[in-house]
């Protein structure tokens, strides 16, 4: 697995274009490999800090640094693979994940959606749930306010669409080896395809 920085400089209108519609976030990203998402088996995460856009990405390759569009410099990527190998039950991480915590309502026709958790505590809930499936516990957590990704799609696709994520970060325990690396490189929670999803490791 591959871990890359990307900076993007807020001065260049592609990158503000991007921010505004995460539809033209994951073609940008997505755009860094010559196949598709699902088959690089990326994850990735946009972090903003002053006038620099950080886009950080998992990945089972490295990005095709000829597809770099203006405004984008790559600015660091090293293979992770024996790192998160070498996690053992017990170990302790700091962590940091946006994701979207949900449950399914059912609508007319036997058709369900998902429908973002409005509570903290059927949030958290979520998140305990997630981590118990992924093999870790969660020592300490702190929920950040949420965020609101919006998304233009053709409208035959359903038009514009709205993701409430929200932010975790504090600290864990591996419980499962197997299943944490597993969660790390699959991601947790739906809107991978939006930023969402990526477990950041201290």
């Amino acid at each position: 697995m591959i871990l890359s920085r990307i900076d993007m400089a807020l001065t260049d209108p592609g990158v503000r274009s991007a921010l505004r519609d995460a539809q033209k976030m994951h073609r940008l990203v997505a755009g860094l490999f010559q196949v598709p998402r699902e088959e690089a088996k990326l994850l990735y995460r946009i972090r903003t800090q002053g006038t620099v856009v950080m886009l950080y990405c998992y990945a089972d390759r490295p990005i095709e640094q000829d597809r770099l569009l203006p405004g984008m410099l790559l600015n660091g990527e090293r293979d992770v693979t024996s790192w998160l190998a070498s996690m053992q039950n017990g170990d302790v991480r700091g962590f940091d994940l946006l994701t979207m915590p949900f449950k399914k309502v059912s609508e007319e026709g036997g058709n369900s959606r998902r429908r973002v958790l409005r509570t903290q505590e059927e949030r958290l809930a979520w998140l305990t749930r997630k981590s118990e499936q992924n093999g870790f516990a969660i020592l300490e957590v702190q929920e950040s306010a949420d965020e609101r990704i919006s998304a233009m799609h053709p409208k035959e696709q359903g038009g514009r669409l709205y993701l409430d994520s929200y932010r975790y970060f504090g600290t864990l325990r591996i419980t499962d080896a197997e299943a944490f690396q597993n969660a790390v490189q699959a991601g947790i929670g739906p809107g991978k395809a939006y930023g969402l999803g990526m477990l950041m490791l201290r």
